[in-house]
């Protein structure tokens, strides 16, 4: 059966909607906390208890609309930029009006806040916080040199906090590897600068790659490569090069791989494929959460 014009243009503004949110992060964030929640947080034979938690469920909501909010709000701030970066997929996205991307952004944001709220007033205000942090971010944190890469990372990861307080997390080892995982996220934000530098010159972004400069921007990612070291070398003393210090070598090794292809790198084409090599080492340590239960 033929679709009319009307549905057409409704299924054309949903996916320009799920691209505008990003849809494939929300998907792994969530995946990640239901992970920590099963694999960390307790005993994984508990999972069918766990997951009948209405609390867990409203956590994790909670979170994936908070999240949504936040590409939503990032992108608005962002449009002139995009436009130059990635004018295809931006113009793309406009299918949907900025009215629209603002009244579902406020929709998205309360939608957050009043979920967390359902689990307990301090899960509500967690949210309402990281709302307020998501706005600050991308309307004047981002353009703070050094600072807008660090505080994206921290955002990224700060969900997951909300499920740590709430089933009270207490065990270094995993805080440890979380670390770990934050300075890859951390590298990413970087390379992304580089892949938007074009964008970023002609608005006036003071990034790192606009302050400092190409080859000064690669040296600093490799002296965080270096840093990695030690939140790895933790994991392995603490293990005793078992269970997860495994997986983390190979996303050491990932790592350091990635970097020394960012070295080489001169197009924004390159750096575009190191981002995606970035990011799936992201989701390789989201991944290797499940190896957690094998420590306890």
């Amino acid at each position: 059966m033929a679709l009319s014009r009307a549905q057409k243009v409704l299924l054309y503004k949903i996916s320009a909607l799920l691209s505008l949110v990003r849809w494939y992060n929300i998907f792994f964030l969530a995946l990640a906390q239901y992970l920590a929640v099963v694999f960390i947080l307790n005993e994984p034979q508990n999972w069918l208890a766990l997951l009948l938690n209405p609390a867990l469920h409203l956590i994790v909501f909670a979170s994936l609309f908070s999240v949504a909010a936040g590409y939503i709000i990032n992108n608005f701030y962002d449009l002139e930029k995009d436009l130059i970066n990635r004018p295809r997929q931006t113009l793309y996205e406009k299918l949907l009006r900025q009215s629209t991307t603002l009244r579902l952004y406020f929709l998205f944001a309360t939608i957050g806040t009043l979920l967390g709220a359902l689990v307990s007033w301090r899960v509500g205000l967690f949210f309402a916080g990281f709302n307020f942090a998501l706005w600050a971010y991308s309307h004047k944190l981002k353009k703070v040199t050094f600072l807008g890469n660090l505080i994206a990372a921290l955002l990224s990861i700060t969900p997951f906090f909300a499920i740590f307080l709430y089933y009270q997390l207490e065990d270094l080892l995993v805080l440890t590897y979380v670390s770990f995982v934050l300075l890859v996220i951390f590298i990413r934000e970087v390379v992304k600068d580089l892949e938007a530098l074009k964008g970023d010159v002609i608005v006036g972004y003071p990034t790192l790659p606009v302050k400092l400069g190409v080859r000064r921007t690669k040296a600093l990612v490799l002296i965080f490569t270096l840093l990695g070291l030690a939140p790895a070398s933790a994991v392995f003393y603490a293990t005793q090069y078992s269970g997860i210090s495994y997986y983390l070598t190979l996303g050491l090794a990932g790592l350091f791989l990635s970097t020394g292809l960012l070295i080489l790198a001169e197009k924004p084409r390159d750096f575009h494929y190191l981002n995606y090599l970035y990011r799936l080492l992201i989701v390789g340590g989201i991944l290797g959460l499940v190896l957690f239960s094998v420590e306890n």
